[in-house]
């Protein structure tokens, strides 16, 4: 799972985009609000995101949870078990 969550946002009442959270370039664009939850939930299964912000028309924000089909890679397992020094 990445620092970012996956959001849906209103341009208007037809023009919805699916977007990482703060990065102004949309993943995919639907034409309704259900088109753009389903298509965010398929990018947070297939990337490991387990959450989804998703913007209202009238402001509020309701948050999606979303299991995914993979655990994303953590600093962790880059780096490898933690070896303690002999003594």
């Amino acid at each position: 799972m990445t620092e970012h969550h996956l959001e849906v946002r209103p341009r208007s009442r037809h023009d919805w985009v699916v977007s990482y959270e703060g990065d102004p370039t949309p993943l995919s664009e639907h034409a309704t609000q259900t088109e753009a939850v389903a298509a965010a939930r398929n990018w947070a299964r297939q990337f490991g995101e387990r959450v989804i912000h998703v913007h209202e028309l009238d402001a509020e924000i309701r948050t999606v949870a979303v299991e995914p089909d993979f655990r994303a890679p953590s600093a962790a397992d880059v780096k490898g078990p933690s070896v303690e020094p002999p003594p």
